[in-house]
């Protein structure tokens, strides 16, 4: 396949608005503001979006696990839907158990979201995680909670199969700063139908594996998770390849650097590159004391900043430019087989860092969706079955 410029607009029936600073939920002279693409986000992946509009209006604050909080009307919904979840259970209607876990699952997440750190949130966070293993084990390949040693501790994956297929492709996956590994399940159970073996976990930082901070060189924890499945040996070990959306599209993209023999592709979809790390610090100020101000903040949290302002923020985010790191920009240096995914529109990976990436790269396809934003949630459910079969087909 040559290295040609491979541009995918995408089309949906449900195109939304879509606010380009916007990153998650705030309050504007007291009224609660959601972004669209947000919700669109949340309704992919399995939430109802009517449900959540007329949620929306009955949030009064963030802080706090009353009535009228964030985290207490997400929770409201997931405790609704786990109750039912039991029922069917009980009942033996298992598909119905299934589908009710998991809608729990998705509102749990949704009271978390984004910041998974006052003792409300983790709570919420607790019951995301134990609903999706109720639902897990419906599965039609019931889902594998797997435990795979690293520094002297222990990462959980989750590993999705499928059915009655011998040694099958893997795909490691990894979501964002945000969406851990119990936020994919649309997505992943898109390859699984396709024939690939999918295990999802947590990026070093964050969901549960917050012991550890993020840093330029967390891809380490890739290649570890790698080397477990080859030495277990019920995977085809030459036909690994690793998907990152958003932070795990960074950590995509670095892997991809590593020109691993290892690795058979790699998709890095929606991953900051370098623009994102190499702004000023007054760009930084305004993007702190904007809408998106607690998302970031919470990023920073994550790697290691507790107090951010404009200073830390910039002193902390250089490092990760893969350009400053001299691993990108100087020639066709990537040897991996390369998927790079992004809307047109996004400011945390914007066209030019989606081209500095392709033209590192020997064989790569470069998807631009449309005027899409940040992971293009509107497009994921055409993207990504075509995602699955690029995978397949490489």
């Amino acid at each position: 396949m040559s290295n040609a410029v491979k541009i995918m607009l995408l089309k949906t029936v449900f195109l939304i608005g879509i606010s380009s600073n916007a990153f998650s939920q705030h309050f504007e002279d007291g009224k609660l503001i959601f972004p669209e693409r947000r919700i669109a986000a949340f309704a992919y992946k399995g939430a109802d979006e009517e449900i959540i509009r007329s949620t929306l209006p009955r949030i009064l604050t963030r802080e706090g696990g009353d009535p009228g909080s964030w985290v207490y009307e997400w929770s409201y919904l997931g405790e609704y839907y786990e109750t039912q979840g039991a029922n069917y259970e009980k009942n033996n209607q298992f598909s119905a158990a299934k589908n009710a876990y998991m809608t729990a699952s998705n509102y749990y997440a949704m009271a978390w979201f984004p910041f998974n750190y006052s003792p409300e949130e983790k709570q919420a966070y607790n019951k995301h995680l134990e609903t999706y293993q109720k639902a897990g084990q419906f599965f039609d390949e019931p889902m594998e909670v797997a435990l795979i040693p690293f520094d002297n501790e222990t990462i959980t994956l989750y590993l999705h199969k499928p059915k009655d297929i011998k040694n099958p492709p893997l795909v490691l996956w990894t979501q964002g700063a945000d969406q851990y590994k119990a936020n994919a399940y649309v997505s992943v159970n898109e390859l699984v139908k396709k024939g690939i073996a999918v295990g999802t976990f947590d990026l070093l930082g964050f969901g549960e594996n917050e012991k550890w901070i993020s840093s330029p060189t967390s891809d380490e924890l890739h290649i570890k998770i790698m080397e477990y499945f080859i030495e277990r040996g019920d995977v085809d070990e030459s036909r690994i390849s690793f998907v990152g959306f958003s932070w795990g599209g960074y950590y995509a993209a670095k892997l991809a650097t590593r020109n691993d023999p290892r690795i058979r592709s790699i998709v890095s979809f929606c991953g900051p590159i370098h623009e994102m790390f190499a702004a000023s610090e007054a760009v930084y100020e305004d993007m702190l004391n904007g809408p998106e101000g607690p998302t970031l903040s919470n990023l920073l949290r994550r790697l290691g900043v507790q107090s951010p302002d404009s200073a830390s923020m910039k002193k902390t985010l250089n490092p990760f430019s893969l350009v400053e790191q001299g691993l990108i920009g100087q020639g066709k240096t990537i040897k991996t087989r390369l998927l790079i995914a992004n809307g047109t529109q996004d400011d945390i990976q914007p066209v030019s860092d989606l081209e500095l990436l392709h033209d590192s790269a020997e064989n790569s396809d470069l998807w631009l969706l449309g005027r899409a934003d940040h992971c293009a949630a509107e497009y994921l459910p055409v993207a990504v079955p075509q995602m699955a079969d690029w995978i397949l087909e490489n």
